[in-house]
């Protein structure tokens, strides 16, 4: 299992990256996760 921080989570790559983590959960950890403006 890979352990990941996520800088920039609202961004396309990031919100696209937390897609890919979710549909891996048994090979992806996320363990720090930043946001920025858009919130949703």
């Amino acid at each position: 299992m890979k352990a990941i921080t996520l800088l920039g989570s609202t961004g396309s790559i990031g919100t696209q990256t937390l897609d890919i983590v979710a549909e891996h959960p048994d090979q992806f950890r996320i363990v720090g996760l930043a946001a920025g403006r858009n919130v949703e």
